[in-house]
């Protein structure tokens, strides 16, 4: 059984600018942009001091631009992915986007306020949002929740997890709510090297976010899964 201490809300917090830092930078690559398409906590993987790397592109997708050049997007025959952190349309339209992304990203940040199971949850927090007793609902593990930033963080997530992907802000949206209510909690010391948006040239993705799960790498590297869902990747040294 894993001992280890829940993730703190400002862990989480952090997690979830780090996670949306990273979704800025792959759907931002020209050309063409990537979506990860299986998003979820067990794809997030934590150092020893809680810094997240996206890990787990086994099935990324590539997207393409539609005809009038508006939409950047996938077509599958087969909808792969986790079903809970899975978008709708995804579905029914059988084109994924990078606002299926968005979609997931929703409800791990509904699941780093709450710690409740993904399945359902936007509809429980949009509940408790509605009778005014979100407060209800967080999860107490990680301590006393600053009531403001956690009411944002919940509405981003529910914004986030719309059923229809047009009403979802895209990566770099949600990074401006963010970094707001990064800003507006004192206790944030986030490095700017963990921070920074994809430049308008860019076309790389900064190693920081990306975990390359090597052959070479897994005889060191063993992945543990924490009581909050996430993965830590312990280094073993000979």
């Amino acid at each position: 059984m894993d001992n280890t201490p829940p993730l703190t809300w400002q862990a989480r917090i952090r997690i979830a600018v780090e996670i949306c830092s990273a979704l800025v930078f792959l759907h931002s690559c020209k050309p063409p942009s990537i979506v990860h398409g299986d998003l979820k906590p067990a794809n997030i993987l934590l150092d020893e001091n809680f810094v997240s790397k996206l890990g787990d592109f086994g099935i990324y997708r590539l997207l393409i631009q539609s005809i009038n050049g508006t939409v950047l997007y996938h077509c599958t025959r087969q909808p792969n992915g986790t079903f809970a952190y899975m978008d709708p349309e995804l579905l029914t339209s059988r084109e994924i986007t990078a606002k299926s992304d968005v979609y997931s990203f929703g409800v791990i940040l509904l699941r780093l306020l709450t710690g409740r199971p993904a399945l359902g949850i936007s509809k429980v927090v949009q509940e408790a949002l509605d009778m005014k007793c979100l407060d209800k609902i967080f999860d107490a593990s990680a301590g006393d929740w600053p009531y403001v930033q956690a009411e944002k963080l919940a509405k981003l997530g529910l914004k986030c997890c719309e059923m229809n992907r047009r009403n979802r802000p895209d990566a770099k949206g949600a990074w401006k709510i963010l970094e707001a209510l990064m800003k507006s909690v004192s206790f944030v010391r986030l490095s700017t090297s963990s921070i920074r948006l994809v430049p308008e040239d860019s076309s790389g993705i900064p190693s920081y976010f990306i975990c390359p799960i090597l052959k070479q790498m897994a005889s060191h590297m063993k992945p543990r899964l924490l009581k909050d869902g996430f993965m830590v990747a312990e280094t073993h040294h000979r």
